[in-house]
């Protein structure tokens, strides 16, 4: 893995957070990609000041698309300059810029300010962000009767006034993401129905439902379906009930449904010996079991059962006979059967399997 440049003019063994940041910048960012911004303050003040896309992600538990989206985020808000390989797309250069506290209207306008090389958050979308709508193409869209229609239904959604950002990520949705209006109506149901009333939450599940070709309402009703049935599935194993899933806990998901081809039995009995191992859910632990199985070949509960079988047969020490009365004993015969701790053994085998 390519190593970046990290440039920074102070080391030292403390972060230091600058208030601007928390005051002005934190507040309307993905918590997702404020962790990345805190792990590059942190990594500052190391001695070595190179790092891969890799050691960051592994790191925060993130996938590298994750971090990749947070480092155009944070370039397009001027929080950081980040240079990009032409041929590869992976970050070569980061530099943490100065903040300035130049007021609430010039960081208004930096948030409208999108890099074009954030088009890739958004699956390589010919508009890269709402923000870059103009003011005109902001009054025309508004104009337009279906339009009017469409924003009176949101609003009526989420029991609130959109905002003129609102207005374009809604622009965005139609125009760049290509959802009709009768999507986009169904979209904020869906939402509002699972507690988000957030425009930006929204956009998100809009751009996923474009990377993933639905176009119909009966196509969103059929995805929602399949994607509450995973995950759900994987928060009752794990007893998550207190919070929402993370991008990297679902790509973990997916992973295991789409690249590994388990089915929910498999992988909801992976998640339980994982909390039966670990005391705790742990994803990262739940995908080695899974790795394990699959190069085991085992994708069933059949197959898992004689896994288990030869596994504790591989490990199972002989019985050795209680010598008779008559015989004489001594410390080489005088033995006791051992026992063994499965679950811990198991756990070792997958750690050292990483």
């Amino acid at each position: 893995m390519k190593k970046m440049t990290l440039n920074s003019a102070k080391k030292n063994n403390e972060t230091s957070i600058s208030n601007i940041f928390l005051d002005n910048y934190m507040k309307d960012a993905n918590g997702e990609f404020v962790k990345v911004y805190l792990y590059l303050l942190r990594c500052m003040g190391d001695s070595s000041q190179s790092l891969s896309l890799c050691d960051i992600a592994d790191k925060l538990n993130h996938t590298e698309k994750d971090v990749i989206r947070a480092l155009k985020y944070w370039n397009s808000h001027d929080v950081l300059s980040v240079t990009f390989d032409k041929e590869t797309g992976e970050p070569s250069s980061i530099t943490v810029l100065p903040l300035e506290n130049t007021g609430s209207g010039s960081f208004d306008r930096a948030k409208e300010k999108v890099s074009a090389d954030s088009a890739s958050d958004n699956g390589g979308h010919g508009v890269s962000h709402s923000g870059s709508f103009s003011r005109s193409e902001l009054t025309e869209f508004k104009e337009r009767e279906d339009i009017k229609q469409l924003l009176y239904i949101v609003e009526k959604y989420i029991g609130k006034q959109l905002s003129s950002t609102d207005v374009r990520t809604l622009l965005y949705i139609r125009e760049s993401l290509g959802l009709s209006c009768e999507l986009i109506e169904y979209l904020v149901e869906y939402c509002v129905s699972n507690n988000h009333t957030s425009l930006r939450y929204m956009e998100k599940v809009a751009i996923a439902w474009s990377e993933q070709g639905i176009s119909t309402v009966e196509d969103a009703k059929n995805a929602s379906c399949v994607y509450g049935s995973r995950t759900f599935s994987v928060m009752k194993a794990f007893g998550i009930s207190d919070r929402n899933l993370t991008p990297a806990e679902l790509d973990f998901i997916s992973r295991w449904y789409d690249e590994y081809g388990f089915d929910k039995e498999m992988i909801v009995e992976a998640c339980k010996r994982t909390v039966l191992s670990m005391g705790k859910p742990n994803f990262s632990y739940t995908d080695g079991i899974l790795r394990k199985w699959k190069s085991a070949g085992v994708h069933s509960a059949a197959e898992l059962k004689v896994l288990d079988a030869g596994f504790r047969a591989k490990i199972t020490v002989p019985v050795v006979s209680k010598p008779a009365a008559s015989e004489h004993t001594n410390k080489f015969n005088n033995f006791s059967q051992r026992t063994y701790n499965f679950d811990e053994i198991e756990k070792n085998l997958i750690n050292n399997d990483k």
